[in-house]
């Protein structure tokens, strides 16, 4: 393919643009905002080597997780807490010592979940799961106590 001349049409491409502005200083005007929030410094303080005054620091406060998060960490721990409990209920080697401190396990995994229980809305839907793995986790530790598992 050759090449041949200047196409006319290129010329153009810019000129349908209008041209652009350039800003106007005015009232409110990124650089007049800024310069009245942070406010004229002093012609002492302008000189180099000395010291700006700095705004107090506002105080570091922790921040608590969402209680959705948190429900969601502690309702995992007691499902993972009634799978480990489960586990030993069908080992035939396992003493009731050992399956008595799964259930204790399990009650303090409750007592965790409880207050995150009723942090949760009511129209969460993670707070039905939470209340299913607290009646589920009750009835095991009822059970156990009650005796159920002897043979």
């Amino acid at each position: 393919m050759k090449i041949s001349g200047f196409d006319p049409g290129v010329g153009r491409i810019g000129a349908d643009r209008p041209a652009q502005q350039a800003p106007v200083p005015g009232a409110g005007g990124f650089g007049d905002i800024l310069k009245q929030v942070l406010g004229e410094a002093p012609a002492a303080q302008a000189e180099p080597g000395a010291a700006i005054s700095l705004p107090a620091a506002l105080p570091v406060r922790p921040v608590d997780p969402a209680p959705a998060a948190a429900a969601a960490d502690r309702v995992e721990r007691v499902l993972d807490l009634l799978e480990a409990y489960r586990q030993k209920l069908v080992d035939p080697r396992a003493d009731l010592k050992a399956l008595d401190g799964a259930v204790r396990e399990v009650e303090k995994g409750v007592a965790e979940l409880k207050p995150a229980f009723s942090r949760l809305p009511e129209s969460d839907g993670l707070k039905e799961i939470v209340n299913r793995a607290l009646v589920a986790a009750s009835v095991e530790i009822v059970k156990f106590r009650r005796g159920d598992y002897l043979s």
